[in-house]
């Protein structure tokens, strides 16, 4: 007589509640040292937006003309990405801006905004919460998949945003005011030690970024499993994962976001 024993993968209670749409729970269920579980049952109340020197201009797709029609519309949300003059930047495109009070504030920049896929959630970690450099300040959830967003300062978190987390169009509309994340109070010196650069560095970072994007389209465009049209019709795709696949488009997630060191174009 043998037993047949089915065994099923623990997926986190969050998922069973429709907030996330798929996570396999690693620590037991044991909720209450879940730093996820804390994230998503802190509200966080408002930020003060204190926006004082703040400063903003627009960092245009470099030759858009030159760019191949078929491509113009998958790179619209590139054509022009807005910068934080008074902000500094990771090579993860997260950007850090200290305010009047000294508090830190930070978020992802307009490059990683305009490539998050919509379809997004974005999660943070909770109100109170102690950051050190290169841990996850935050994670991004898409397609049963799960990246990370590493912070470039260390600090105690002392209030969540949380209106940049309802949507990603949020982030794109303002990622530097309402798409704001976190405010932490910073660990002393963590500026000065901290991996970030100017503003002037960024936007010829943002400029590279979307040149490389578009010339490897280009070049992803004639594959035979790849092209400008899905291949169940051939109905035209409208955004960059549709055509990349959603494997592809992640590994282009994780090479510019998520994770370590980031590149450096």
């Amino acid at each position: 007589m043998s037993v047949r024993i089915e065994t099923t993968a623990e997926q986190c209670v969050w998922v069973s509640a429709g907030v996330l749409n798929y996570k396999l729970c690693d620590r037991g269920f044991d909720c209450e040292h879940c730093p996820l579980d804390a994230a998503l049952r802190d509200h966080g109340g408002g930020c003060d937006e204190d926006e004082s020197g703040l400063t903003l201009s627009a960092v245009e797709f470099p030759a858009w003309n030159e760019l191949a029609p078929e491509l113009q519309p998958l790179f619209e949300p590139f054509r022009s990405l807005s910068l934080c003059d008074t902000a500094r930047y990771s090579s993860r495109h997260v950007w850090v801006r200290q305010l009047p009070s000294g508090m830190l504030r930070l978020g992802l920049d307009a490059f990683a905004a305009a490539l998050i896929p919509d379809d997004a959630q974005l999660v943070t970690v909770a109100h109170g919460s102690e950051l050190r450099e290169g841990e996850a300040f935050g994670w991004v959830y898409a397609w049963n998949k799960t990246l990370p967003l590493p912070a470039p300062v260390s600090g105690h978190v002392i209030c969540r945003s949380g209106r940049g987390l309802e949507s990603v169009a949020n982030l794109r509309g303002n990622p530097y005011t309402t798409g704001s994340l976190l405010t932490i109070q910073p660990t002393l010196g963590t500026m000065a030690e901290a991996p970030v650069r100017s503003a002037r560095v960024q936007r010829t970072r943002f400029q590279r970024g979307t040149r490389a994007l578009a010339d490897r389209l280009m070049r992803e465009a004639s594959r035979a499993d790849l092209g400008l049209c899905l291949n169940d019709g051939g109905a035209p795709v409208h955004s960059l994962p549709e055509m990349l696949g959603q494997e592809r488009f992640w590994k282009l997630l994780q090479q510019h976001i998520g994770g370590g060191k980031g590149p450096e174009s």
